[in-house]
């Protein structure tokens, strides 16, 4: 056969984000063998006549690194049409570890990512130690390709032990940490992320590590992904502002890799603050530095009860209280004077990024009949109707159904040509997907889909072409994933092949997959046909096939040996 694959008559959208054309794509040995119009034979022909052919998608900003273990597939990312996925953000990762030292690390994923303890002790077989050994953990038992960034928070705890949310390094204990970025690179990581996000802690109410970092750790730490000449340096830095700007400058300029920080967003409480950030980030980029924002295809919705709401963590009283045994929150909760101190602190003049507004807080699910009449309203018409104060309204509905009344909100507006604006920037890059985290709150896999859907087709704000591209080949660049993100011979067979007509992402719906009976919230697709991973289809009709064709991807460092 002269093709193993060979996929005729598409529009082969290619990831360089030149014009589209109709053409064949054939593929042997997992790789793009040619393209144009072929005429040799295969094992098995796809004809995608009507349809869209592309280079697999890069999801970059996840979380899977515990999921990946029980879910070699990252189930819902091939059914968006994504191939390869990069973990180990926020400063989370689960390597390097010592021994004794697994459920501090346990402890942030639970908080940060709002990932049920009870999944991550089923679900994570421990065992290793450096990061290298973790990525050699996941060789051969992946579906899809798989890399990752080793993770400041787990580095500062394999060095410091619990001392590490107390106090900053000393010189001698940077020069380990530096020893552990190290060796992660050499292993392969596509670089460094940290966290100094001041909401972020762990399940225990302490900070994550890496926010008591100073800056001589941080840029100790980041000198050595710069050099080894490969990956980035991804930043969350909490509440998104343009003061932040000039650290990134910074760091571009002393690194020469390319920053990845969030976040570029519409705000209605601050309209010009996207503006202003990608001004602020411009200059860096005419001086020839690399500093990257990232944004999404989507307000990210977020659903909760107030058994398990993070979203208020901003807020001191409520973040307190939050972290109460569940009959001392209820008592707190009906208290009028404990409501007292909540309201004053809910509206006390001072920069936040929750909306402060009662109008976009929504009941999505009352447990009572005779609370479903709220269902699809706001706290402020619950309010209304039951002629309350809407915290009064909020926290008595909780109260009345055992604090399960599940509400939904999103922190952001929703403006269409701002978003395109931003999106389109090629200081942006498209996805924080968070995939693998957030799984009882949101599911927003489904960035790619809705691109492609509502942004390409729907609104007409973006090009086929200029999506495929912020999709595929921008990311695989910017991170150093070399022979993927572009349908070029000698490429990597990673391939996702799609309806325009009808390709979007579904509503989140719950489902219980995950370790120890939790359950999690999903997100599927329509209009995703195949998802092609090194040649191997792993996803079509709705259906994963099973098949382990993932790579654990590693960076340049690994394969240059890193000196």
């Amino acid at each position: 056969m002269d093709y193993d694959l060979l996929i005729k008559n598409g529009r082969i959208v290619d990831g360089s984000g030149l014009p589209s054309f109709i053409g064949d794509v054939g593929i042997k040995d997992g790789k793009i063998a040619e393209l144009g119009r072929l005429r040799g034979s295969a094992a098995r022909t796809i004809d995608a006549e009507g349809l869209a052919v592309s280079p697999g998608f890069i999801d970059h900003h996840t979380h899977m690194d515990g999921q990946i273990l029980w879910d070699p597939f990252g189930t819902c990312e091939p059914q968006h049409g994504v191939t390869s996925i990069i973990m180990g953000n926020c400063g989370l990762a689960l390597a390097p570890v010592k021994d004794g030292d697994e459920d501090a690390i346990v402890k942030s994923f639970v908080r940060v990512e709002a990932i049920p303890r009870a999944a991550l002790e089923k679900g994570v077989p421990w065992g290793w130690k450096s990061y290298g050994d973790y990525l050699n953990k996941l060789e051969g038992n992946v579906g899809i390709n798989v890399g990752g960034i080793v993770g400041h928070i787990a580095v500062r705890q394999f060095v410091m032990g619990e001392e590490s949310v107390e106090r900053k390094a000393t010189s001698a204990e940077i020069d380990k940490m530096r020893e552990a970025v190290d060796d992660a690179m050499r292993a392969g990581s596509f670089g460094l992320s940290t966290n100094r996000n001041e909401r972020h802690m762990r399940e225990d109410g302490l900070p994550v590590p890496s926010r008591l970092a100073d800056d001589e750790e941080l840029f100790g730490l980041c000198e050595v992904v710069s050099a080894s000449n490969s990956g980035v340096i991804q930043m969350n830095m909490g509440r998104h502002c343009v003061e932040q700007i000039p650290q990134y400058d910074e760091l571009a300029r002393r690194t020469r890799r390319p920053i990845v920080w969030q976040s570029v967003q519409y705000k209605e409480s601050e309209p010009e603050l996207w503006k202003n950030m990608l001004d602020g980030i411009a200059h860096t980029f005419r001086d020839g530095y690399q500093a990257y924002g990232l944004t999404h295809t989507v307000p990210l919705m977020r659903h909760f009860s107030m058994k398990d709401a993070q979203i208020f963590d901003e807020f001191p009283v409520w973040k307190n209280l939050m972290f109460l045994p569940e009959p001392a929150r209820k008592q707190a909760f009906a208290d009028a004077a404990t409501r007292a101190k909540m309201r004053e602190d809910f509206f006390a003049p001072r920069a936040i990024s929750f909306h402060r507004n009662w109008g976009r807080v929504f009941v999505e699910k009352a447990v009572k009949p005779e609370n479903r009449q709220y269902v699809g309203k706001s706290v402020a018409e619950v309010a209304a109707q039951r002629q309350q104060d809407p915290l009064d309204a909020f926290l008595d509905l909780s109260l009345e159904e055992n604090l399960e009344t599940t509400f939904e909100t999103t922190n952001r507006g929703f403006n269409p040509e701002v978003m395109s604006t931003i999106m389109k920037s090629p200081y942006v890059i498209i996805g924080t997907s968070d995939a693998g985290a957030h799984v009882q709150f949101g599911a927003d896999f489904g960035y790619c889909t809705t691109l492609l859907g509502m942004w390409v087709r729907d609104r007409q704000l973006i090009s086929l072409e200029q999506a495929i591209h912020k999709l595929t080949y921008h990311v695989a660049s910017v991170y150093g994933i070399e022979g993927r993100g572009l349908l070029r011979p000698g490429f990597a067979a990673d391939v996702t092949i799609f309806n325009p007509p009808t390709v979007k992402a579904c509503a989140p719906e719950w489902a219980e997959d995950y370790p120890a009976g939790t359950k999690r919230m999903i997100q599927r697709s329509e209009g995703i046909c195949q998802t092609i991973v090194n040649g191997k289809v792993v996803y079509e009709e709705g259906k994963i096939s099973g098949e382990l064709a993932g790579q654990v991807l590693r960076s340049a460092a690994c394969r240059n040996g890193h000196r």
